[in-house]
């Protein structure tokens, strides 16, 4: 189970009452019960959305109330609760998840920004030779991916449960895809064709 999540580029990231509960040792009914009993203190540092969430063992069970946590929101909860050593640790490891992972946010967004003036670039090249085609720039840009990672765009959707497969991406991820994009821009642009594209790009896989 990871300590925390997000969802977007532009969602803020979040840790849940459960990855409490797990990583304290504390019972999953004590924390849901600290946070119904504060939500109003918990709420001053933002909404606090949730998920209902299906037993995934068995068929029976009821939903449960899965909160989702900001970095403030789950910073004030822990003080509400035992301050065991295994609380301690947790409260470190919180820390550390947390940073790292808007460090990795924020390296993505440069990506993403520099990814948008290839793609210009990318788009503009396919569009010059390909005036007529409503399916050229979708083509290639599938094709990017594939050779890229491995997958198609739609097939990150449906692994990362994301609806923007860029913003899905690592740091690498969109470094390999950027120089792909690059690559089948000049091959456009020395007179290859798809097929002749396709066939240079995986010559070496």
């Amino acid at each position: 189970m990871e300590l925390v999540y997000y969802k977007g580029l532009q969602d803020e990231p979040y840790t849940t009452n459960e990855v409490i509960a797990e990583y304290t040792g504390i019972k999953y009914k004590s924390v849901y019960e600290a946070i119904r009993n504060n939500i109003t203190d918990i709420e001053d540092f933002g909404v606090l959305p949730f998920e209902m969430v299906k037993p995934t063992q068995g068929n029976g069970g009821r939903p449960k109330k899965i909160y989702h946590l900001n970095e403030q929101q789950a910073t004030f909860l822990i003080t509400l609760l035992d301050n065991t050593p295994k609380v301690k640790e947790f409260k470190k490891l919180l820390v550390k998840s947390f940073y790292q992972i808007k460090s990795e946010l924020d390296e993505r967004k440069i990506h993403r920004q520099v990814n948008k003036v290839v793609n210009i670039s990318f788009g503009d090249v396919i569009k010059a030779h390909y005036p007529a085609s409503k399916y050229a720039y979708s083509n290639y840009h599938r094709l990017a991916y594939k050779y890229a990672l491995g997958v198609t765009p739609k097939q990150i959707k449906e692994q990362r449960h994301t609806d923007d497969p860029q913003s899905a991406l690592t740091s690498d991820e969109s470094e390999r895809l950027e120089r792909t994009k690059q690559q089948i821009a000049l091959f456009i642009q020395d007179g290859n064709d798809y097929q002749a594209i396709k066939t240079k790009l995986f010559a070496d896989i």
